[in-house]
């Protein structure tokens, strides 16, 4: 509301004020471990972490996946593995396994990933998207990592660049996963993405076969050691 016009400010004056701002990562924390103890739910060093990630740090979202470990683990001892099995995979976790597919030069697995995607009715242009923005967030860690930044001063320089907050543990497993990755490659897979999703915009060639190629690119310029 804007403060300065007279009926918000009669409002304020003469009504009950509610704060209903989105929760700081702290409080959130704070909350489902205080839920998760009442709930009888006992979560393995690190765990409870994985769960927050696992969430994308959405309150509606780990209240649900608090749910389904609950009825997942009748005893309450909550394990990775548990994580992994009982709470089902967002578009996000697909994808970043899609990445670590062509990163790996596991070629089958990332065909049958894809495939299982398409069969989901995702389409193409929205996975380069999300593709291109892990490569692109891989991009600007490795860049401020050889600027000397550490991790607090990356996801302050990252939230200011990008007009958001970031969360911190993107940073540390972008950080983590770019590490055996060089600025060429990283270049040369964003221009592949950038490109091929021109040309599937352009729609000469089935797109399909487009995005296909581009994993197999991506794929190849790893291998070569670009």
């Amino acid at each position: 509301l804007d403060g300065k016009r007279r009926l918000v400010k009669l409002v304020k004056r003469e009504a009950k004020i509610f704060e209903a701002s989105q929760l700081k990562e702290a409080e959130l924390r704070t909350h489902f471990q205080k839920l998760a103890h009442q709930e009888g739910l006992v979560f393995s060093k690190g765990v409870f972490d994985q769960l927050l990630i696992k969430s994308n740090f959405d309150f509606s979202e780990i209240q649900k996946n608090l749910a389904f470990l609950k009825a997942y683990k009748p005893d309450g001892q909550i394990q990775q593995t548990d994580i992994d099995q009982a709470i089902p995979k967002t578009l996000q976790d697909n994808i970043f396994d899609l990445t670590q597919y062509i990163l790996q030069g596991k070629i089958d697995q990332a065909c049958d990933l894809v495939r299982d995607l398409r069969l989901q009715g995702e389409d193409e242009i929205k996975l380069i998207a999300i593709m291109l923005g892990q490569f692109r967030l891989f991009t600007q860690v490795k860049i401020l990592a050889q600027a000397g930044k550490n991790e607090s001063a990356m996801v302050t320089q990252l939230s200011e660049l990008l007009g958001r907050k970031i969360n911190p543990y993107q940073v540390k497993f972008a950080l983590r996963d770019s590490r055996p990755l060089t600025l060429s490659f990283l270049k040369e897979a964003m221009a592949t993405l950038i490109s091929t999703d021109y040309q599937i915009k352009q729609g000469k060639l089935d797109k399909a076969y487009l995005f296909d190629l581009a994993l197999l690119k991506i794929a190849s310029a790893k291998q070569r050691g670009v």
